[in-house]
C-alpha cells in the first residue's frame, strides 16, 4: 500500500474549510491548477470522488464530508501535540521570581529550586525573602510572578483585595521550652500551662503573633513578653538559657536553632495559619512559574517538614 499523501490531505481540508478553490489556492500559496491536481491525486488515491464538479459552488461528497471530518480531528490532534511541545520546551527555560517568607524559605523552597533544578536546569528562579506584608507588595507591584505566605486575610497587616490565595498547608504553632524545663516532660502542652512562663518573643512577623494574641485572649487580655526580639535565632538563645518560654509556627522551628531546646505540641487549643501562594486576579502563569508551581505542589503533597505532628 502507498503512504498517504499527507501534503494533499492539508490541501483538501482546506480546500473543504475555504469552500472554494481560488480561496483555499491563496490560503496554501499554490496556483489554483495545483489545489485541483492535489485533489485529483487523492481521488486516484483513494478510488472515490471527493468534490463535485458538476456545480459552480464547491460541494463534497459523501466520501469527501467523512475524510474532511476525520482530517480536520487529525489535524486538530497535531495542533494540540505541537501546542504541548512547544509549552514544554518553553517551560525548560526562562526565569520565575518567588516572594516567600524566612520561615517558607528554610523549609520547603530549597526543595522545590533543587527538584525544579534536577527537571528543568534552564530555569532560573529568583527568590525574595522577606516579611508576609511585603510578600503582597511585592506580588502586587509585579515585582514577583507570586508569592508564597500566610493568609492575608488573618492579622494586622494591609489586608489585600487585589490578590488571591490558594492554601498549601496548615502551618501549626509549636512550643519551645528549655531542657531540663519543667513542661520538658511532655510531649503536648496546653496554652494554659505555657502562659505560667515568661514569653520571649519576635516583634517582626506580625500575622504570626496576631494569630497567637488572638489565641490567648480567652486566657489574658493581652500579652506581655518578657523579652522582645527581633530575630527567631535570638528568641532561641534567650529560651535556651531558662529566660522564658515561646510559641511559634511550626515552619518557624529552624530559624531558631534547636540546640538546647525542646520543641513541643501546643494543644487546647491548636493554633495555626494558613500558609498558601498569592497571586494577582489577572496574573497567568508562565510555562516556567507554571513548573514551579507544579513541583511546589508535589513537595507539599509528598510530606511538607512544616506540620507533621508527633504521635500523641
Amino acid at each position: 500500500m502507498t503512504s498517504l499523501p499527507v501534503r494533499h490531505i492539508m490541501t483538501f481540508a482546506c480546500l473543504a474549510e475555504s469552500g472554494t478553490f481560488r480561496r483555499a489556492a491563496e490560503r496554501l500559496k499554490l496556483s489554483q491548477p495545483a489545489v485541483s491536481a492535489h485533489i485529483r491525486d487523492l481521488e486516484a488515491h483513494f478510488g472515490v470522488p471527493l468534490v463535485e464538479r458538476t456545480t459552480r459552488r464547491l460541494a463534497l461528497t459523501a466520501e469527501g464530508e467523512a475524510l474532511a471530518a476525520r482530517a480536520r480531528r487529525a489535524f486538530e490532534e497535531l495542533e494540540m501535540a505541537s501546542q504541548d511541545l512547544r509549552d514544554l520546551a518553553s517551560a525548560q527555560r526562562g526565569r520565575v521570581v518567588v516572594a516567600c517568607i524566612p520561615p517558607v524559605m528554610t523549609t520547603i523552597i530549597p526543595n522545590v529550586v533543587r527538584r525544579l533544578a534536577d527537571q528543568f536546569p534552564a530555569i532560573e528562579v529568583g527568590i525574595r525573602d522577606v516579611l508576609s506584608g511585603q510578600v503582597e507588595q511585592l506580588v502586587e507591584r509585579g515585582e514577583a510572578d507570586f508569592g508564597i505566605g500566610p493568609d492575608f486575610g488573618a492579622g494586622p497587616q494591609v489586608k489585600s483585595k487585589a490578590l488571591s490565595f490558594r492554601k498549601l498547608l496548615r502551618d501549626y504553632f509549636v512550643a519551645a521550652v528549655p531542657l531540663g524545663h519543667a513542661l520538658a516532660r511532655k510531649d503536648i502542652v496546653s496554652l494554659e500551662e505555657l502562659l505560667k512562663y515568661p514569653l520571649v518573643m519576635t516583634n517582626t512577623d506580625a500575622n504570626a503573633r496576631s494569630v497567637f494574641e488572638g489565641a490567648i485572649r480567652r486566657y489574658r487580655h493581652g500579652i506581655r513578653p518578657r523579652f522582645e526580639l527581633v530575630h527567631n535565632f535570638s528568641v532561641g538563645r534567650l529560651v535556651a538559657m531558662g529566660l522564658g518560654v515561646t510559641a511559634l509556627p511550626r515552619s518557624a522551628i529552624p530559624s531558631l536553632g534547636t540546640e538546647g531546646l525542646d520543641i513541643l505540641e501546643l494543644k487546647s487549643p491548636r493554633i495555626f495559619r494558613e500558609i498558601g501562594v498569592m497571586m494577582r486576579p489577572e496574573y497567568r502563569p508562565s510555562p516556567p512559574a507554571n513548573a514551579f508551581l507544579n513541583v511546589l505542589a508535589k513537595v507539599v503533597s509528598q510530606g511538607d517538614a512544616l506540620n507533621r505532628e508527633k504521635s500523641a
